[in-house]
């Protein structure tokens, strides 16, 4: 058997659809990361808005929606590079101890996960979320001291323009921190959750740690699945994953994935079924853009990307997929191969 590609009736389809809607949102993105405040189209005020009938305030939210996405996509992808870079300051995996998973709070000046604190997937889950939250933070600040605080102002004025008058959403879109945090949160919980079962499907082989980490690597695919959903169908597809082993079990079922080999050995891991049931009948409020994170805005590699090949890295890294040699992770190449594979 040879490598799948797109060609292979055995390889993942490309999602038409939702790749069309995240194309748009990149390419909205790159132009605003190149041409900076001078790419933003007018927009009412909130008085303006205030005072058009509801019929006119969903049409104008539905026009800023990609954009809205595509400056949530830019500080995505901006949170996630700062978090990669700056790994060396916090040796020996490059994961930040802000203590936002135990204390819900952000540490100004936080030191390193030590070598032998995680011993799960659930420290593991618990160590990337504070990682992923502090560059977040860090990287909010950053902008608001420099001339691209534009982008923040923007992003602050249209969630402004759909939270008015709509209750539902001022929980998700209290404020721009908080819609990125949901975001991020989401690719950084889905990452640790995909790989957490992947590793236990792969338990049973005879496959070293390295070659595990290389087959999680390519098996990107059922993270973008899950971030390109609406948010309304977000929690009914995760239940459908869901063993029902209750609190403290495993966060996915084995037998809802599938194998495909090469060679007669395991080459990706994807979905047993992608379409999960009963989502059609769920009420959607506006047209299904995805995650933001998983958009690329900057060369071939998204947020989700980086995050989910960082993830499978640090799952070998921690010893969760058995003995390792060394605990040094493929700087630079982190995310490019994840995106790459996400369509087979």
């Amino acid at each position: 058997m040879t490598r799948p590609d797109a060609n292979d009736a055995t390889a993942p389809e490309a999602e038409a659809g939702r790749d069309a809607v995240g194309h748009r949102v990149s390419i909205r993105a790159r132009e605003l990361a190149r041409r900076g405040q001078a790419a933003l189209e007018p927009t009412p005020t909130i008085d303006q808005f205030r005072n058009l009938s509801d019929g006119e305030r969903r049409q104008v939210r539905k026009r800023l929606r990609v954009e809205l996405y595509a400056l949530a996509a830019m500080m995505a992808d901006g949170t996630i590079r700062r978090a990669l870079e700056q790994r060396p300051s916090y040796p020996p995996y490059g994961l930040v101890r802000s203590m936002h998973s135990q204390m819900r709070l952000i540490l100004a000046s936080p030191g390193p996960v030590e070598e032998g604190a995680i011993e799960t997937f659930r420290d593991l889950g618990a160590a990337y979320v504070d990682t992923t939250v502090f560059h977040l933070d860090q990287y909010v600040k950053e902008h608001r001291s420099v001339e691209a605080v534009w982008l923040l102002d923007r992003l602050e004025h249209l969630l402004n323009l759909y939270r008015l008058g709509e209750p539902a959403l001022h929980a998700r879109m209290r404020d721009g921190f908080s819609f990125l945090y949901g975001g991020l949160h989401f690719g950084t919980s889905v990452s640790v959750q995909l790989a957490e079962v992947m590793a236990r499907v792969l338990e049973p082989t005879s496959l070293s740690a390295e070659e595990k980490t290389e087959v999680l690597v390519r098996s990107s695919r059922p993270a973008f699945h899950l971030a390109a959903l609406n948010v309304a169908h977000v929690v009914p597809a995760h239940q459908h994953l869901f063993p029902g082993s209750g609190p403290g079990g495993p966060w996915m079922d084995p037998d809802r994935f599938a194998v495909q080999e090469v060679d007669g050995r395991p080459w990706r891991i994807g979905l047993a079924d992608e379409e999960f049931p009963g989502l059609d009948e769920i009420p959607t409020e506006y047209p299904t853009h995805g995650c933001p994170a998983r958009v690329v805005v900057t060369g071939s590699t998204s947020a989700i990307g980086m995050l989910w090949t960082w993830c499978a890295e640090l799952a070998r890294d921690v010893g969760l997929l058995g003995p390792v040699a060394g605990a040094a992770g493929r700087a630079g190449e982190v995310g490019a191969e994840a995106d790459r594979d996400r369509t087979g």
